[in-house]
């Protein structure tokens, strides 16, 4: 089954051909029609496979304009918020509808711009939970009109102390809501979240063999102990400098170490973390999408919300804390059908062994780069 195939519109199947959707994924094509049909559904597929597009289009091929909230995404970061509304007007233009951006950060202009759009009318948000919230008791948000709620990457919500407030945003929808999860990976509280908060969900998990999964990313470990690490990056920098590379550490503290370090040696270098001002990181992030400034110093905070194409490299400077976040870190790249390699520095047999440990999990091969130009 193709898009010609799928029961929507040739309104919709138009602007999805203008904006390149000739073939959809394997994600999307299990997902749009159970989400046409009003199921709840629990969908896990790994990061890069088209996931936003799969609850987007079928959402918007249901709504007409009503200048009402009709969908609520709640996303974990500010980053991911920005990216999915994007997604969502630039497929929703052939019907108008409404779509607003609702996160916290830059102040009290930012809020009045968000509160101006809801005055205006709405028929999509996408948030993050503490700004919904607040836009919840200040009244300037109303969900009786609410149709469809979206958790995006689900076990970052559940799982990073945001499940208080995503449980409390849900108290104040409509109980007959559909209810969509999606996520890279669904560890038990995912399912135990699903039966509590989905009616009857059906569960969908595109299998790692699937295209564009962490097994179709090239997997490279390169030893090197804390005092070679800055050396090995530079070298390696300095042979792709025309490609498109996210550094990740494990600090904010970190991440502005390496990053002025690079730069006093006269490399095109920006960094990202939690740290920054929401008008700083979304700059940045704006930047590096357009390759303006090609290579990105960057936390955890990065992995989750960035979506970018053509990222050539991923590098582990820190070793992830857990097999979720290397799955998250390395699915910046080999987006959809494009190569990638993740290179991985270990400084010890211990950290070694549990890269190689994911990999058997995963079912990728991890191999020993020794070819700074591969």
């Amino acid at each position: 089954m193709n898009l010609e195939n799928l029961p929507l519109s040739e309104k919709t199947k138009k602007n999805l051909r203008q904006n390149g959707y000739q073939q959809l994924t394997n994600i999307q094509l299990q997902t749009i029609p159970l989400v046409l049909e009003g199921k709840d559904i629990v969908a896990q597929s790994q990061t890069g496979t088209g996931k936003t597009a799969a609850f987007l289009i079928p959402i918007l091929e249901k709504l007409e304009k009503s200048f009402k909230p009709q969908v609520l995404i709640l996303v974990p970061t500010r980053e991911l918020a920005l990216q999915v509304s994007e997604e969502a007007r630039k497929l929703s233009s052939h019907n108008n509808l409404q779509v607003v951006a609702v996160y916290g950060g830059g102040g009290r202009e930012s809020y009045q711009r968000q509160f101006k759009a809801f005055q205006r009318g709405v028929d999509i948000i996408v948030g993050t939970p503490g700004r919904i919230i607040d836009h919840l008791k200040k009244g300037s948000l109303k969900t009786e009109n609410l149709k469809v709620l979206v958790l995006d990457e689900v076990d970052e919500m559940i799982n990073k102390g945001f499940l208080p407030y995503v449980e409390w945003i849900i108290k104040k929808t409509p109980t007959n809501r559909q209810t969509l999860l999606f996520s890279a990976t669904t560890p038990p509280q995912v399912n135990t979240f699903a039966q509590r908060y989905c009616q009857n969900p059906e569960y969908i998990k595109v299998e790692k063999k699937g295209e564009n999964s962490v097994s179709k990313i090239k997997h490279y470990y390169i030893e090197a102990d804390s005092t070679q690490k800055n050396f090995i990056l530079l070298n390696f920098l300095r042979l792709n400098i025309n490609n498109s590379i996210i550094v990740f550490a494990n600090t904010k503290r970190k991440v502005e170490q390496i990053k002025e370090s690079l730069l006093r040696k006269d490399l095109k270098v920006d960094c990202i973390h939690s740290g920054l001002s929401q008008n700083r990181r979304i700059k940045v992030f704006d930047r590096f999408k357009k390759n303006q400034t090609p290579l990105l110093i960057a936390t955890d905070v990065a992995a989750r919300g960035l979506h970018v194409d053509n990222i050539s490299y991923v590098v582990n400077y820190d070793f992830p804390q857990n097999q979720e976040f290397y799955i998250h870190r390395v699915g910046r790249t080999g987006r959809i059908g494009a190569s990638g390699k993740a290179i991985t520095f270990v400084n010890s047999l211990k950290e070694k062994g549990q890269l190689l440990s994911i990999g058997r999990r995963q079912e990728f091969k991890v191999e020993k780069f020794d070819n700074l130009v591969s």
